[in-house]
């Protein structure tokens, strides 16, 4: 009986001993691994630290004004979609900015700031910008490179060697419908090989409307028709105006455009380029210069896309003079001399 009131006795001064270190310890102790996790909270692997945010939010959109929208555009400046200084005014650098971040973060894409895409701009979890791509050289393989609505480019591609064509193209040879146009060097200067042969012939008065265009101006052209087929049909659905706006403009990674190789060349003024003298010319002697009639007549199902007599790509001669004598499209060229493209 005493040798168990002893052992008692015992327990309770280990007890009370251990409390009192536990005191003695105070706020200063060191934390066990699971409280330093906790107290420790680290940004996401691909995010950028979590950044102030207004007290309430509300929606943000065109015309709206005021301190919340510079916040909103100081924290896109700082995620990598804004380039101007933060001014408090949602215009249309910022809407596009706000697409961009939507996009990116997979949220509704709709160009206005709701609670859940500043939800997610605030938070440790809002995506940036990504770095940019790395150029590619487009004619860098044996083979032309096919792009397609089967085989489309991804929105960071970017070719390699683009130079304006303002600085290659003497103005009395081409009109150059707009001064941002941009052109792979190679393709480029085969284009004004072209054209001096036409004048040479006889035959002049040439534009260029588009070359070299990027994802997203790929995405603004397909939204822009959608808008305008919804203006004209207020009846349509928006997937019936986007499915109709497709036929005449590729999705966006699916144009060959995207290649820096393709121009679309024309008539300054004419209304149809098809009937013309300069296209007449063009269809019969592009292949000589290394282009194809991209997009030809009877070939709509096979490339997906409708006859465009103005379209032309750059391929090489290599390739050009047997697709002109064999009367092939790209895809079937590929699918008869490089088949598994």
């Amino acid at each position: 009986m005493r040798k168990k009131i002893c052992l008692g006795l015992a327990l309770c001064l280990i007890l009370l001993l251990s409390a009192a270190a536990s005191e003695d310890a105070g706020p200063d102790a060191e934390a066990g691994p699971e409280e330093s996790a906790a107290a420790e909270t680290l940004p996401a692997e691909d995010g950028i630290s979590p950044a102030a945010r207004p007290e309430k939010i509300i929606l943000l959109k065109s015309g709206s004004s005021g301190e919340e929208v510079r916040m909103l555009q100081a924290r896109l400046r700082e995620l990598g979609y804004l380039a101007e200084e933060p001014d408090g005014i949602y215009g249309p650098a910022t809407k596009e900015a706000v697409r961009a971040f939507q996009k990116r973060n997979g949220l509704s894409v709709d160009g206005a700031a709701g609670k859940q895409t500043q939800g997610r701009m605030y938070s440790e979890d809002a995506l940036p910008v990504p770095p940019p791509a790395e150029p590619v050289d487009v004619l860098a393989e044996e083979w032309p490179i096919l792009t397609n609505q089967a085989h489309p480019v991804g929105e960071d591609f970017l070719p390699a060697d683009l130079v304006p064509l303002t600085e290659y193209c003497d103005p009395e040879l081409v009109k150059i419908k707009y001064d941002s146009t941009q052109g792979v060097r190679t393709a480029v200067e085969a284009l004004v090989s072209l054209l001096e042969g036409a004048r040479a012939d006889g035959v002049t008065r040439w534009q260029v409307s588009a070359g070299y265009r990027s994802y997203a101006d790929q995405e603004r052209m397909l939204e822009n028709r959608v808008r305008t087929n919804l203006k004209n049909h207020p009846d349509w659905s928006r997937g019936r105006a986007r499915r109709s706006a497709l036929n005449t403009v590729a999705e966006p990674g699916a144009s060959e455009h995207h290649l820096g190789l393709s121009f679309d060349v024309n008539v300054p003024g004419a209304s149809s380029f098809a009937s013309t003298k300069q296209c007449k010319w063009l269809h019969a002697h592009c292949w000589e210069y290394g282009f194809i009639v991209r997009y030809q007549e009877g070939k709509q199902k096979i490339t997906g896309f409708a006859p465009e007599a103005w379209h032309i790509r750059y391929v090489g001669t290599e390739h050009s003079l047997i697709m002109r004598d064999e009367e092939l499209c790209l895809e079937e060229y590929l699918e008869k001399y490089h088949p598994g493209t």
